[in-house]
């Protein structure tokens, strides 16, 4: 009950994390990083239910982002970075204000929300092409306008464009 947190970060440990480690449920904190932990996430970890910090980067864990971790409302630092996980980033509750930094590593890992598309392929949320960029409106727009007088100057200025718009 006092101890507050377990780092077990960079000490080589491998094999699947134990289910076991959800019964922690008074720890605030719990880094696993840098090991060589496979499998999936625990959703057991959704009992650690004053956990502030959960830190299981550059592991080469599996799977998705079980959705029960979403339960955690302690839970300020979340990473998962550099692992080999995949499917859908839960979007709710404290995960909705996490960073993608706190994701990148994972290719086949995406943001399923209607706002953001898949992850990039270095690990970033969004579109690969940006579609707010005002450049590509410009463009896109005086691309319209240009085929549109072409057409209009085809149609009425060469002598086929205008047999072919006469006989409709």
């Amino acid at each position: 009950m006092s101890m507050s947190g377990i780092d077990l970060s960079a000490n080589m440990l491998s094999g699947e994390i134990p289910i076991e480690m959800g019964n922690l449920s008074h720890i605030k904190s719990l880094n696993l990083s840098n090991n060589f932990f496979t499998g999936s996430i625990p959703a057991t970890f959704a009992n650690l239910s004053e956990i502030e910090s959960l830190d299981l980067s550059e592991n080469r864990l599996s799977g998705s982002v079980p959705w029960q971790l979403t339960r955690l409302s302690s839970l300020a630092v979340f990473s998962v970075a550099y692992n080999n996980l995949s499917g859908c980033l839960p979007a709710s509750g404290q995960f909705s204000t996490f960073d993608m930094d706190n994701y990148k590593g994972n290719n086949n890992l995406r943001s399923c929300t209607s706002t953001s598309g898949p992850m990039a392929p270095n690990g970033v949320a969004g579109s690969v092409a940006d579609d707010s960029d005002p450049i590509l409106y410009v463009v896109s727009a005086v691309s319209f306008v240009m085929a549109f007088w072409a057409t209009a100057a085809f149609v009425f200025c060469h002598a086929l464009g205008r047999r072919v718009v006469l006989k409709l």
